[in-house]
């Protein structure tokens, strides 16, 4: 049976500083009003799987993020915590209200809800927005911070709200300076004084096509010839906000397949124009070419395609976006004659579903973090 999510809001009169004991006796008195409900209309679950903040600025859309929020809560129902941060802002604020995200089941009539507080910081007290979140955290269950912004590496917020969380995620394909952010992310992770667990809503749009570059190796007969592979390219749009640097989706498979299959950089020097860069890797005594080529498509920031060659045309592996982008084609070609393609349909998920993916692992994902190591060594 369908969902459907209700919110309701409760406000909180602002003050100086944010009363904490105020929200929390609001969120119980909100919970206390469900319950007297319950005795003239269907009964009203709370679910608190884990307590998710999100940063988010002024100037994000407000309306779609609620959408968003609605879709992960029918997975995830928690403690919903959404800062709302503008630091150009000159007058300082500090306001907060609280409010429900039920879910009503199809047919029962019955509810289960999560609740959200919401923050609205501006000006000098947004330094103090970390101490109004951490005695807001349901205790004993996991807590997830997911940054709408760019990490910056001495940004005393992030890193007081990254202390409390258990995952950190944020979103490559929204960096204003992919290859300088990229590579401030890998040493901030790679860092031996922080402890940060990081996932990357666009690593998980990487996950089809790592799928199927993977599944050639599942074919017995191919493997003598991927052993062999001299060249590998990678065909990208540049993001619209840094047309001269590599994508970041580019940047990541490059280095999830350097890190998978043991190559290394020999050198920071490449072979670069606008159109194309190209790095010579390492494994063991054999040579690889790893080429960048810049593609032409109206979808800035994607890939649009990823050979594998051996010499002198003996085998080429290929997975490429198809039909405008709604499907992924694959090739195997074994010399001159022996071609085997399949065509499959590209799956698009929405971002509600990718964050709610990542909500579902606690822990750090070393793959991730090795090809963003890999990845970022690529930058010059």
């Amino acid at each position: 049976m369908p969902l459907e999510t209700q919110v309701s809001e409760l406000a909180v009169s602002p003050s100086k500083g944010l009363d904490i004991q105020r929200i929390e006796k609001q969120l119980t008195s909100m919970w206390s009003e469900a319950g007297t409900a319950e005795s003239s209309h269907s009964g009203v679950t709370r679910a608190c799987t884990l307590n998710l903040i999100v940063y988010t600025t002024p100037e994000d859309d407000a309306s779609e993020l609620d959408e968003l929020l609605n879709r992960v809560n029918e997975q995830h129902p928690g403690r919903t915590l959404i800062l709302i941060v503008d630091r150009d802002a000159k007058e300082a604020k500090l306001d907060g209200y609280v409010s429900t995200r039920c879910r009503l089941l199809g047919g029962t009539g019955k509810q289960i809800c999560g609740e959200q507080v919401t923050i609205e910081a501006s000006g000098p007290t947004v330094e103090t927005v970390a101490s109004a979140v951490t005695p807001l955290l349901v205790p004993d269950v996991p807590v997830y911070l997911w940054w709408k912004d760019i990490p910056h590496y001495q940004d005393k917020l992030f890193d007081r709200l990254a202390d409390t969380a258990d995952r950190i995620v944020i979103d490559s394909s929204a960096f204003d300076h992919p290859h300088e952010d990229l590579r401030r992310l890998a040493k901030m992770i790679e860092d031996p004084h922080r402890e940060l667990s990081v996932s990357d809503l666009n690593w998980g749009r990487l996950t089809s096509w790592r799928t199927l570059l993977a599944s050639f190796w599942d074919v017995p007969d191919y493997r003598p010839l991927l052993d062999s592979i001299d060249t590998v390219e990678i065909e990208y749009v540049p993001p619209q906000s840094a047309l001269g640097e590599i994508a970041p989706k580019a940047l990541l498979l490059a280095g999830w397949l350097s890190s998978r299959l043991n190559w290394v950089v020999v050198d920071k020097r490449a072979s670069k124009n606008e159109r194309s860069a190209e790095f010579n890797l390492k494994c063991g005594e054999s040579s690889v070419l790893l080429a960048f080529r810049r593609g032409q498509t109206a979808n800035t920031g994607m890939l649009s395609s990823v050979r594998l060659s051996t010499k002198y045309g003996a085998a080429s592996f290929y997975v490429g976006l198809h039909s405008g982008g709604t499907k992924l084609q694959t090739e195997a070609k074994l010399g001159a004659e022996h071609l085997v393609g399949r065509l499959l349909t590209y799956e698009r998920r929405s971002e509600a579903d990718r964050l709610s993916r990542e909500l579902a692992f606690p822990g750090r994902d070393l793959v991730y973090e090795e090809a963003l190591a890999r990845g970022a060594q690529l930058i010059l």
